[in-house]
């Protein structure tokens, strides 16, 4: 399960990179033409940061 918190934790910090640089639009259907907000990047980052915590407490003795 902590390889599959990384690899998540990756894909959503790359995500919010990407949408951050405006190199993806928006996560819904409707997305052309929607402006970017700043708290899709936070959301994004935020989920890469719980991810890392669930690979940390993944690696704590039982």
């Amino acid at each position: 399960m902590r390889v599959v918190a990384l690899v998540l934790a990756v894909a959503f910090f790359v995500l919010g990179i990407l949408y951050g640089l405006g190199k993806i639009d928006t996560f819904t259907a409707s997305g052309a033409g929607h402006a970017h907000h700043v708290t899709h990047l936070v959301v994004l980052w935020f989920l890469a940061l719980l991810c890392l915590i669930w690979a940390r407490f993944q690696s704590a003795p039982r």
